[in-house]
């Protein structure tokens, strides 16, 4: 949820078959950087970075590197947000390929956007490029994969169902997965969100020996639980002003274990959301209301793996082996 989508006539899904992609089963060429997936394909040799977002809703490449590589715009109707300007998905160098999306949304196209809506990266992918996928994130061994299978790759004691939000026909609409952990003894829904980010601040900055203005991978709650938390237990840390936000700075903190499919990991950070920020706003993208969303602070204890189409996520340990 890093960025979320511009336009709302872009949320709705259309009824195309989806491609199936050459590269399943293979490593993908990727970069884990401060817990935070990027995937970095190339074109003509000319290397991309395309940040990787499961909780965001779009396919994006900057208009700059579309410019670049002189690629072709294709303007489309974008309804009442009139015009909008797309490219097929791009033909990448052997060795250094990424699976083309589904065919649904946009076409399987990348949606062409300015580089400030998109910053510090050339491109955006989000939950509809990890639709209908099997992925393996495997934070541990910095290794992002598409399988062919999940079977012999994942144990079932490790094993999590998923939530989909589907339309009236019962079609999936924004590929967001919902998720269930325990904090403290009691159980939260959460949004799976490779692409939950805190910007640093001076405080939190020296927390975390990195400059402001770095991106983190980081997790999400909204200010009730937040809130909660702190009352309990006065001890676990909390960061003032620690992620910057537009002109706001919010709160952060240092959860001491969360259990995920039975393994209890930890500390795990939580950057504070608004209220109604997961409970109503990402609820209409949802087959349910959640408290927030479980990203790089928590999964860069796993390697787990998110069957798209089994709706079903297994979270391994390494370290508990």
């Amino acid at each position: 949820m890093r960025r979320r989508m511009l336009m709302c006539a872009l949320l709705v899904a259309v009824s195309l078959p989806a491609v199936q992609v050459g590269a399943a089963g293979a490593s993908l060429p990727a970069a884990f950087v401060h817990d935070q997936v990027w995937v970095i394909p190339r074109i003509g040799g000319r290397e991309l970075r395309f940040f990787t977002d499961t909780g965001g809703g779009w396919n994006a490449i900057s208009r700059a590197q579309v410019e670049a590589l002189g690629l072709t715009i294709i303007d489309q109707d974008g309804g009442a947000d009139g015009a909008v300007a797309l490219i097929d998905f791009p033909v990448f160098d052997a060795g250094h390929e990424l699976p083309t999306p589904p065919k649904y949304f946009m076409d399987g196209r990348l949606l062409v956007v300015d580089a400030s809506k998109i910053p510090r990266s050339d491109g955006l992918l989000g939950g509809r490029w990890f639709a209908d996928g099997i992925w393996e994130f495997d934070y541990p061994r910095q290794k992002l994969r598409r399988l062919r299978s999940a079977a012999g790759r994942v144990d079932p004691a490790d094993r999590l169902t998923l939530g989909f939000q589907v339309d009236a026909s019962g079609r999936r609409s924004t590929h967001f997965p919902s998720m269930r952990i325990t904090v403290d003894g009691e159980d939260l829904d959460m949004l799976i969100d490779s692409g939950a980010t805190a910007t640093l601040t001076k405080v939190s900055g020296a927390v975390f020996g990195l400059p402001a203005g770095t991106d983190i991978g980081t997790s999400f709650i909204e200010h009730e639980v937040f809130e909660r938390w702190h009352q309990r237990h006065p001890d676990w840390r909390v960061l003032d002003r620690a992620d910057r936000k537009s002109s706001q700075e919010r709160r952060m903190i240092e959860v001491p274990r969360i259990t995920v499919a039975g393994h209890s990991v930890g500390p795990v950070w939580f950057a504070e959301q608004p209220s109604g920020a997961f409970q109503k706003y990402m609820a209409t993208m949802m087959d349910r209301p959640t408290w927030g969303a479980l990203g790089g602070s928590a999964l860069k204890y796993f390697c787990v793996v998110i069957d798209y189409a089994a709706a079903a996520a297994w979270f391994h340990h390494p370290a508990a082996e």
